[in-house]
C-alpha cells in the first residue's frame, strides 16, 4: 500500500513568527499567489507552512511556492468560496501582516543517489506548488512534469518550468499543442516510465492512488514513489 502525507484540513491557531505582506498576485478567478517577507525562515524545497491571519482561529497549510534562493516566501492559493482563510488571505494588501508557523513535512527531493536522479513531477491543481519551488530552487534537476488541470486558466505560471519537460493535461477544453487532452493518469497509461525515475505525486487523492498503481505495474518500486495529498 502507498506510504501518503495527509496533511490537515485546518486546526486552531499555534503561536507563530508576524511577515508582513508585499502583494497578492492574482493567476484565475479562483487562484492566486500570496507573497510575503521571509525574515530569515529556513526551509526545505517540498516543506509546508501554516499561513493565517494574526488572532485567527484558522489555519491552513500551504506548500511553499518560492525558491529556497529568494529573499521572499510565496504561496498558491486556490479560494474557496466558504473558506475563511483563503478569502482573507486573498484581500490582503501590501503592509498586512500573515502569521506563519512551520516549515513542516517531509515531501523533499532524494538526495545522495550514485548516480544523478531522474524525476517524475506528477500534479493536480494547485498540487504543483512544491514543484514550482523544486524548480526555482534546483537549476539542474533532471525532470518532467506533469500537471493534470481541467482547463488552461489552471496553467499556473507554467514559465516557470523548462517548456520541454512541461506537459500540461487538460482533461476540459482546449490546450496548445504541446498539451495532452485528457487526464493526467491516460498520459501516464500510454507513455511508460523507466523503474528507475524517483516519482512524486501530489494533489488529489484520486490521481494519487491510480497514479501509484501504474507505477508499479511499469517496475517503479515503493521506495521511489513519495505522495503528498491535497484534498
Amino acid at each position: 500500500m502507498i506510504e501518503i502525507s495527509r496533511r490537515p484540513t485546518g486546526r486552531g491557531p499555534r503561536p507563530g513568527r508576524i511577515h508582513k505582506t508585499i502583494h497578492v498576485r492574482n493567476l484565475s478567478p479562483s487562484a492566486f499567489v500570496l507573497r510575503f517577507t521571509r525574515d530569515g525562515l529556513l526551509f526545505q524545497p517540498g516543506q509546508w507552512i501554516n499561513v493565517g491571519l494574526p488572532g485567527s482561529r484558522e489555519q491552513r497549510e500551504y506548500s511553499i511556492y518560492s525558491g529556497v534562493e529568494e529573499d521572499f516566501l510565496e504561496v498558491l492559493v486556490k479560494e474557496i468560496p466558504d473558506g475563511v482563510v483563503s478569502r482573507a488571505l486573498r484581500r490582503c494588501t501590501p503592509g498586512d501582516p500573515v502569521e506563519v508557523e512551520g516549515p513542516n513535512g517531509a515531501f523533499t527531493l532524494v538526495e545522495g543517489t550514485r548516480e544523478p536522479p531522474r524525476f517524475l513531477f506528477c500534479a493536480t491543481g494547485t498540487g504543483i506548488s512544491p514543484f514550482h519551488c523544486f524548480a526555482r530552487s534546483k537549476a539542474n534537476l533532471d525532470y518532467q512534469i506533469l500537471h493534470g488541470i481541467r482547463t488552461g486558466v489552471e496553467r499556473y505560471e507554467h514559465d516557470a518550468f523548462d517548456e520541454a519537460r512541461l506537459v500540461p493535461c487538460i482533461s476540459q477544453g482546449v490546450g496548445a499543442a504541446t498539451s495532452y487532452p485528457g487526464r493526467l493518469t491516460s498520459y501516464l497509461k500510454e507513455h511508460p516510465v523507466t523503474p528507475n525515475a524517483y516519482c512524486y505525486l501530489c494533489g488529489n487523492s484520486d490521481m494519487i492512488y491510480e497514479a501509484y498503481s501504474i507505477l508499479k505495474k511499469y517496475g517503479v518500486i515503493r521506495s521511489r514513489i513519495y505522495a503528498e495529498v491535497y484534498f
